[in-house]
């Protein structure tokens, strides 16, 4: 019954789509590891999969109505996305190949196992067909996040073959688990977008526009210098004398919250970063710039208004990109263009301190400074002495609710952990605390970094024996066109009208959001909608 030809031509089939998993089994020279024996016979003359305990993954009469039943409570109207455990001989999935709103993943044990399988059954309709896709259990948590996008497949669903999960119990334990954890990992990140999306395309918009406003020049940063970090933790207050006596010493990138705070001691920032795009977010930046000198440096994704009053004021603006699906689809028409496109840093932490620290780092600066990086409730305050809450909760304060009342409130919103007797975090708080120490982890750039804590400059980090040559990332605008924001105004408005597919990923944030307003729904909806709704918003927000 083994047939080397039908493994020839389902390995040429898969290695069109996966050619990484293709070669894997191609190369298997051991079988013992696999979970299949020879197939069986059936009584219908249907080759039916065996698993080595003797047990066939199908009725050995019927074989046929036994695959069949495993879709049956399947809702072939509704797009959904179906994890199944074993590919046996696909028979079990034949029904979903005539509908095109249904994905499938199908996990196998290992590569010794598709190599057995490869060699008895013909799984060509299956693997040339764009809605299936194979995975082992090795490559499941990356092929399943890189495949499961909810926007555009709507519900997910796990099934198994109930013979198959028994014998590998462990391997199905393993499975759910990982589906459990790269679930969770895609809600939080479709919760987000599904909250911002909006905000962050018309920002997006915004801030392109006034991008190709901005003169090119090169900046070329005093990288001879110690950067000087400032978060508005707490522990800034500690900081303010040491930084005013060391000023000279030092070339100060403050996050937005902390730039106004040091604007009120006359300390001003050398650079401010900010990546929020939340319309309070503008709050840090309402008084008037008093120093020129200063850069912006600003994400494409935070408040547009930002950029457009530093602009008027005269400021010196470094846009920096995300890695927000519109962005890295604007990066590529720019690159098309030969037009310059902002840099990118690291916003994926959500939190500004981690952003300013990989904006120093891509500038160059080895040696750096944290300041007010608390990451944490210290001395019973949120922020240190100045922030815009100040202002913004003595406003608001009255006698039954006092502005320590207000701040009381902000702090213990969510559930709090008590660290010790004057500092309590949060969850969130401890996620960027985790995320810096996995920024720093993965830094492969020659950096030595201290922290300020308790008015005692503490060492942190070192990566002194890096051997990557890091060459500055903002020194090439000049090689570039400046962008043509007419150009790519026509550019993106005829892509949305035409349904460009090419497009999809860039809105998919968008249909989060749409999904979340009831505008669409990714189940029964079509993604249309979505293109529709975004070439509405470019072109009022383009004009």
């Amino acid at each position: 019954m083994k047939n080397n030809s039908k493994f020839e031509t389902n390995y040429n089939a898969l290695k069109l789509s996966n050619i990484n998993l293709a070669n894997i089994i191609k190369n298997v020279s051991d079988k013992s590891d696999s979970c299949y024996s020879a197939p069986v016979i059936a009584k219908n003359n249907e080759l039916v999969p065996l698993l080595k305990d003797g047990k066939a993954l199908f009725s050995i009469y019927n074989p046929a109505k036994d695959a069949d039943n495993f879709l049956k409570d399947i809702n072939f109207d509704e797009n959904q996305f179906i994890a199944v455990s074993s590919l046996a001989n696909a028979q079990h999935l034949t029904k979903a190949l005539n509908f095109a709103n249904i994905h499938i993943l199908i996990i196998e044990k290992n590569a010794e196992s598709i190599a057995d399988l490869f060699n008895y059954f013909d799984f060509v309709r299956f693997l040339n067909n764009k809605n299936f896709s194979l995975c082992t259990l090795n490559d499941l948590e990356e092929t399943f996040k890189n495949s499961y996008i909810p926007q555009l497949h709507g519900k997910f669903l796990h099934l198994a073959l109930r013979p198959w999960a028994q014998y590998n119990a462990e391997t199905e334990e393993k499975i759910q688990i990982i589906l459990k954890n790269c679930l969770e990992h895609i809600s939080a990140d479709y919760s987000v977008q599904a909250h911002f999306a909006k905000i962050w395309q018309r920002n997006i918009l915004r801030n392109i526009k006034t991008l190709s406003q901005i003169n090119q020049e090169n900046f070329d940063f005093p990288t001879e210098k110690k950067a000087a970090i400032i978060g508005a933790g707490p522990s800034l207050d500690e900081s303010i004398d040491f930084l005013k006596i060391n000023r000279k010493n030092y070339f100060i990138i403050a996050t937005d919250t902390a730039w106004r705070i040091l604007l009120q001691y006359n300390i001003s920032a050398d650079a401010v970063v900010t990546i929020d795009g939340q319309n309070i977010s503008y709050r840090h930046f309402m008084d008037k710039f008093p120093n020129k000198e200063t850069c912006f440096v600003i994400d494409l994704c935070a408040h547009p208004t930002v950029a457009e009053k530093a602009l008027k004021n005269g400021n010196r603006i470094q846009f920096v990109a995300s890695n927000h699906p519109l962005c890295t689809f604007i990066r590529q028409y720019a690159a098309q263009k030969n037009f310059y496109f902002p840099p990118e840093i690291d916003t994926t932490s959500g939190t500004v301190t981690i952003a300013a620290l990989d904006f120093a780092v891509k500038c160059g600066f080895t040696e750096i400074e944290l300041f007010g990086a608390d990451f944490a409730y210290t001395k019973s305050k949120p922020y240190a002495k100045g922030s815009y809450l100040d202002s913004t909760f003595e406003n608001a304060s009255t006698l039954l609710s006092s502005k320590e009342t207000l701040f009381n409130a902000l702090m213990f919103r969510t559930p709090v952990i008590r660290k010790n007797n004057t500092t309590v975090t949060t969850a969130v708080l401890n996620r960027y605390a985790k995320s810096l120490d996995e920024y720093l982890a993965k830094c492969k750039t020659k950096i030595n970094i201290h922290k300020y804590v308790n008015k005692n400059m503490t060492h942190i980090f070192a990566n002194i024996h890096a051997t990557e040559n890091f060459i500055p990332i903002f020194l090439s605008k000049t090689l570039y066109k400046s962008f043509d924001y007419a150009d790519f105004k026509v550019w993106l408005l005829n892509l949305l009208k035409s349904y460009d597919p090419a497009i999809t990923a860039a809105i998919l944030p968008l249909a989060a959001w749409c999904e979340r307003m009831k505008l669409y729904k990714s189940s029964s909806g079509s993604i249309l909608f979505v293109f529709e709704y975004a070439h509405k918003m470019a072109s009022k927000q383009t004009m």
